[in-house]
Parts: C-alpha cells; structure tokens; sequence
C-alpha cells in the first residue's frame, strides 16, 4: 500500500526533474543561439579568406547532430517502451479483473487501487525521466560547442 509521504514524495521528486528539465531547456536554446552566432562569423569569414577557413569546425557541424539526435531518439525509445509495458500490465490487471465474471471484493478493489496509484506515480516519474532523457544529448552538444566556441577569441583585424 502506497503511503501518502511516498506518492507525495515521488510527486516533488517528479516535478523537481520537470523543473530541472526546463531549465537545462533554456540552457540548451541559449547555448545553440551562442554556437549559431560564432559558426556564422565563421562562415562570415571563411566566405572572405576561404584558404583561412576553419574547416574542421565546419566538418562537426552535421556529424554532431547526428549523433546528438540519435541518442536522444534511442533514450526516447528507450524510455516510451518502458513506459507502454508499464501500461500494458497495468491495463491486464483491470482487464483481468472485470473479466472475472463477479463484482470485485473489497480487498480485490484495493489492491487495484493501490496498483492503479502506484501506476500513475511511475507514469509521471517515467514521463519526466524521458523528458530528461531526450534532452540531455543535445544539452551536452549545445553547450560543449558553446564553451568550446566560447573561448576562440576573434582574430584582430590588421589595418
């Protein structure tokens, strides 16, 4: 039997996971539109003086979105077919109940209703753990470009 601290405590837990979702959120957008202003000077530049080019950085551009996508593709899977099997036992147990052919007991009733509590605590947990999932690759991608980005300093122009 769920006890009311433990559903509130996970409810905190899950919310806390949202909040810390979104703001890495934020972090990620202000990271990309960091990254998007310094590869565009390059692009400014190399358009110029293309034998000055910084063609290595040019060559990570699309590979590391890639892969930053992909993996957070794989956490979403990952996460959203842990959370239909979860489902999916939660929806045999009523099924099992109201096919038994009789009204359930009242000790049945609760264990399905504990179940059915214990369920809908672990879909929002699983939801914010998938949110949290999807977004931490591009997290990482975004703001390591940014840091790294971050410390090329412009060259001076000669006059």
């Amino acid at each position: 039997m769920l006890d009311p601290f433990t559903s509130w405590s996970r409810m905190v837990a899950a919310g806390l996971d949202m909040q810390s979702t979104w703001l890495r959120g934020l972090e990620t957008v202000q990271a990309s539109s960091a990254v998007i202003s310094a590869r565009s000077g390059k692009m400014r530049d190399a358009m110029g003086s293309p034998m000055q080019a910084d063609l290595a950085e040019f060559a990570r551009m699309v590979p590391e979105k890639v892969e930053a996508f992909g993996r957070s593709a794989s956490a979403i899977t990952r996460d959203a077919m842990a959370m239909h099997g979860a489902w999916t036992v939660q929806m045999q147990r009523v099924g099992l109940m109201m096919l038994s052919g009789k009204v359930p007991t009242l000790s049945e009733a609760s264990v399905l209703a504990n179940q059915t509590a214990d369920y809908a605590l672990g879909a929002m947990t699983a939801g914010a753990k998938l949110g949290r999932g999807a977004l931490a690759p591009i997290h990482r991608t975004a703001t390591g470009n940014a840091r790294r980005l971050g410390h090329a300093k412009p060259k001076a122009k000669r006059q």
